[in-house]
């Protein structure tokens, strides 16, 4: 997002634990992106999701049993997805698991 015309842009210091300053500067640098850019590319992906808990209390539960079945049908037809979508599913994946998870071997 642009500043608007005239604006000023402040920066500001967010304090957060080494490991958490590690994960964001090894994740910055392999997606070849700024750490602020990831930041804000974090949270959006929070917020959707958070969004998104609240849509999904409001499916009917034979709607998310049906769901849950089709899923589990596409997972055992397919190991590879399997293992994507549930590396995706995992909220403390490194880069390194998704990357691997998502690109794999060249076959």
């Amino acid at each position: 997002m642009l500043p608007v015309c005239g604006a000023e842009i402040l920066n500001t210091t967010v304090t957060v634990d080494d490991e958490t300053r590690r994960r964001l500067k090894r994740l910055a640098a392999v997606l070849d992106e700024t750490q602020a850019s990831i930041v804000r590319k974090a949270l959006a992906l929070y917020e959707s999701r958070v969004k998104r808990q609240g849509v999904e209390k409001k499916i009917p539960r034979r709607v998310a049993r049906e769901l849950e079945k089709a899923s589990a049908a596409i997972r055992s037809k397919d190991p590879k997805w399997a293992m994507v979508s549930d590396t995706l599913e995992q909220d403390t994946t490194s880069i390194e698991e998704f990357s691997t998870a998502v690109w794999g071997k060249e076959e």
